[in-house]
């Protein structure tokens, strides 16, 4: 057992003070009430207002106190016999000065919980070599605080706040002739006009890395402060690191700690680095460079792995690069931060709807936020069969071109000896009273639904029409849980509206009663046998039209209600319907698109598809195109039957106007955004490297540890190469530890330049490309560069080969570095020629792998240029005939 304090409290409690505005607006209330009533007393004693009889009772009472405050206000203010006594004047001038003492304390606690504007002000600098850059860093740490969305900074000048209630009485006169005029400047210096402060100073020492920043921030809440020196390799990553620790600083002390995803780091020190890798990811996925962005997620959960939004979000992010077995894991593994263990969260799910246990059970955190959107998502994933199964069963050998993809078949045997023992846990009572296809009686026991789940499961067999069904079983399941946990939700006003994240008690009937249902009908028609022994599943596959709408409006719960709700809304006397409800309808009838093939039947299914995707288009104008464009468009799995469809496209060219009218999409959408994000990062790391290899032979002569450091990476680099090219771009891991690793050699500015790192091109976009060049044939054209794009990354897979390959730059590499390494008893001139052939050389070759990366230009240059690529000794021997015609002063001057 650990008896290490730091163990048991890893986190400390903020530097910073929490503001308590609850607290202090109770405090400032009470104060105000004592103030109220003792001036309302002071005009008790001789009242010479009375409200009229005429007048309904409770407005003379209200009259008459109000009237009573104003009395006594007079007699304060009133000198001689008229007025009050002394002793009740400094009675109320006390409560006074405590009503305005407590309001401005309460001003100020509201002010650093919400936050107002942060006072960044002009950086100052203890060197003489910093003040030229003052302007422009101040105006980086500025711009750095307002992109993260929390709190806009100050960057006007403003006064110092005062420190305590006495600076702010300044030169009022509290003289009674004077008291009411100093009263109302009292009040306009009552609000505070900034809660928090940040200073910095910029350092220079001679160490490594030699440029730093030493950064405060001020709390004029309750007096605090905290204050770090922050060291990096330039002042402008100084400065960036300063904004995040800021952030960091303040995050946690206001009322950004009540949002996701850092809700438990509320009054705690939060970590400037887990905000910094949060902020960075969430930018990067913003700019859709979603191999970075998955690196980030992934560094800030190392920091804070129990942090369920950002698992949500890496899954999220997974979805979009169709890493669905990837997304099922993660969000699996999002849903078991309920508190609970196995054992109790089975027992949790055996109780009813309407079981107090079920959702107030000591452990379940049902409130948490994000937990029911992490379960409906893992539900939907679940659903999406056609992939999730997929990719359950790919095998090792690429179908497309016979490749192996060692790395990627690796990822999704780990995944699936993971995620299987606890699927059979999970959903082996679903199978009870079944009879699965291939099986002649139905399962009774609890030890042969696990034997089956397991079988099926497992590596042996992996057969995708039984994945599919178990999965769908496994869906419908899940909806049905979460449809028994959203009524509580319903008499929550703020869980309903916050904790929800957009699910709505229709959207989730709808998905219990005819979504999953449907899906599943389909699943048990892809078995071999059709059917599954006792399966209640009252739709079918292929669905009439007519019959799905009726299933449709009774899961709305329209019914006998329906002529009522729609005169309502035709009155304008109902809430509009959600967009979720409408869009998710739409894809139930878009799904039902891919059992039928009479036109009459499709048109019909589109039709009512297109009508429900205008309702959830004019539903929510605002937040409804940004969103959920590319997820219509292009990724929902739901959408693929309707999008080729006319009435869909005729709604797509209204909703989302273009002025590329070719919108005809290929069935996989992404694997031809995922080839051309290859193309543009492989292409681009070929750029930078050749540019490299230019710079280095303009370095020429260097020291040998510099050299050999050359030579070391570009095979780091052509590793990477190989990688990706052997993998076909499958592997997300491989293209961000290609990025890595140019990113360590390169400069950002080179990076930007050629545009690294990568961002994934959407379809829509290379659907204009393909339709400036032909019109009509966009679809068949970038289909073609996809295929021809996949054998060009074979030819360069074969080309580079590994450390066995005779002309591999791998190999080669290696070879220069053993050659540069051992070189001592050679002329240092002959080196640096010998250096000098191999720079240009490399520079070659990177040139020569953009020409075969593109599909149009020559498959065999890259083959051409590796058989050009000299071996030390062959440069050796080459360069002793020409000794004696080397100067022995040799420089070279590029």
């Amino acid at each position: 057992m650990s008896s290490r304090s730091e163990r048991h409290s890893p986190v400390d409690a903020s530097s910073l003070p929490v503001p308590h505005v609850m607290r202090a607006g109770a405090v400032a209330a009470l104060s105000v009430v004592l103030f109220i009533t003792a001036v309302s007393g002071v005009g008790w004693v001789s009242p010479a207002w009375q409200a009229s009889a005429d007048w309904p009772g409770w407005f003379q009472a209200v009259s008459e106190c109000f009237m009573r405050f104003f009395e006594g206000a007079e007699r304060l203010v009133t000198g001689g016999k008229g007025g009050a006594g002394l002793s009740l004047r400094l009675l109320c001038v006390l409560l006074l000065t405590l009503s305005f003492m407590t309001l401005r304390r309460w001003m100020l606690q509201r002010n650093a919980y919400k936050p107002g504007p942060v006072d960044v002000q002009q950086l100052v600098s203890s060197t003489t070599e910093g003040e030229p850059c003052l302007e422009g860093l101040t105006a980086q740490l500025r711009k750095q605080l307002s992109e993260t969305n929390l709190y806009p900074p100050s960057a006007l000048p403003a006064e110092s706040p005062a420190e305590n209630f006495l600076d702010l009485l300044g030169d009022i006169d509290l003289e009674p002739k004077k008291l009411g005029t100093s009263i109302l400047r009292l009040f306009s210096r009552l609000r505070p006009k900034v809660a928090y402060t940040v200073r910095g100073v910029l350092r220079v020492r001679e160490q490594e890395p030699a440029f730093g920043i030493t950064v405060t921030v001020t709390s004029y809440a309750m007096r605090g402060s905290r204050t770090e020196t922050l060291w990096h390799q330039t002042w402008e990553d100084a400065v960036r690191a300063a904004g995040y620790w800021v952030m960091a600083a303040l995050v946690p002390v206001t009322q950004a700690s009540r949002r996701a995803p850092w809700e438990e780091w509320r009054g705690r020190n939060l970590q400037p680095e887990l905000f910094a890798a949060y902020q960075e990811a969430r930018e990067l996925s913003h700019e859709r460079k979603f191999d970075d962005a998955l690196d980030r997620y992934y560094a800030a959960l190392r920091l804070d792995p129990t942090n369920l939004h950002l698992r949500t979000q890496i899954a999220g992010t997974q979805e979009k690069l169709w890493l669905h077995l990837d997304a099922l894991e993660t969000y699996h593994g999002a849903i078991l931060l309920d508190g609970q263990s196995r054992q109790q969260r089975s027992a949790r799910l055996k109780r009813g709807s309407w079981n107090p246990r079920r959702s107030f059970c000591r452990r379940y955190r049902w409130w948490r936020n994000g937990l029911l959107e992490a379960r409906f998502r893992y539900a939907v994933v679940l659903g999406m069969a056609e992939r999730t199964a997929d990719e359950w069963c790919r095998p090792t050998v690429d179908p497309a071109d016979g490749r192996k993809c060692p790395r990627r078949a690796h990822t999704r045997r780990e995944i699936r000896r993971s995620l299987a023992p606890s699927l059979v846990d999970r959903y082996w009572p679903t199978l009870i009273h079944l009879t699965p296809p291939g099986e002649k009686n139905p399962i009774l026991t609890e030890k042969s639904a696990r034997k089956w789940l397991a079988d099926e499961l497992g590596e042996d067999r992996l057969d995708p029409r039984k994945v599919s069904l178990i999965f769908q079983l496994a869906c419908q399941e899940e909806m049905y849980q979460l449809v028994n946990d959203y009524p509580l939700l319903r008499f929550l006003r703020n869980p309903s509206r916050r904790r929800s994240r957009g699910l709505t008690w229709t959207s989730l009937r709808i998905n219990r009663d005819v979504w999953a249902p449907l899906r599943l009908a389909w699943a048990v028609k892809q078995t071999e046998e059709g059917w599954v022994g006792g399966l209640r599943n009252e739709l079918s596959w292929p669905m009439p039209g007519k019959e799905l709408k009726n299933r449709v409006e009774e899961a709305r719960g329209w019914g006998m209600w329906r002529w009522t709700t729609e005169r309502l809304r035709t009155w304008q006397l109902w809430l509009p319907r959600p967009w979720q409800d409408s869009y998710n309808t739409a894809c139930i009838y878009a799904a039902a698109m891919r059992g039928h093939e009479d036109e009459s039947e499709l048109d019909l299914l589109a039709r009512l598809a297109v009508e429900e995707l205008e309702a959830a288009a004019r539903a929510d104008v605002t937040g409804f195109h940004p969103i959920t464009r590319s997820w219509l468009l292009i990724e929902d799995p739901d959408l693929e039957a309707l999008r080729p469809h006319p009435r869909f496209l005729r709604f797509e060219r209204e909703t989302y106007p273009h002025d590329a009218p070719d919108r005809d999409r290929p069935p996989r959408p992404l694997r031809v955004e995922m080839m051309a994000y290859d193309r543009q990062m492989l292409s681009g790391t070929a750029q930078v490297m050749e540019h490299m290899w230019r710079l280095r032979g303009r370095l020429l002569p260097a020291e040998t540890y510099l050299i050999t450091d050359w030579f070391t990476t570009e095979r780091l680099v052509w590793q990477g190469v190989h990688r990706v090219a052997a993998d076909q771009g499958q592997d997300w891991r491989d293209r961000e530890k290609l990025v890595q690793t140019v990113r360590a050699i390169a400069d950002s500015t080179l990076l930007a330049k050629y545009g690294l790192p990568t961002t994934l091109p959407e379809l829509d976009d290379l659907l204009d490309d393909a339709t400036w060049f032909g019109i009509g044939d966009a679809k068949d054209s970038i289909s073609g560069f996809e295929r021809s794009f996949r054998e060009r990354l074979s030819m360069v897979s074969r080309a580079i080969g590994g450390a066995s390959n005779a002309v591999s730059p791998i190999r080669r590499s290696d070879q220069w570095v053993e050659a540069v390494k051992h070189s001592g008893t050679l002329p240092n001139s002959m080196m640096q020629h010998a250096v000098l052939q191999a720079c240009a050389d490399y520079e070659n070759t990177w040139r020569a792998l953009r020409d075969v990366l593109d599909p149009d230009d020559d498959e065999l240059a890259l083959s051409k240029a590796l058989h050009e690529l000299h071996e030390p000794e062959g440069v050796w021997r080459l360069l002793a005939t020409l000794r004696t015609r080397v100067p022995a002063g040799f420089r070279h001057t590029g």
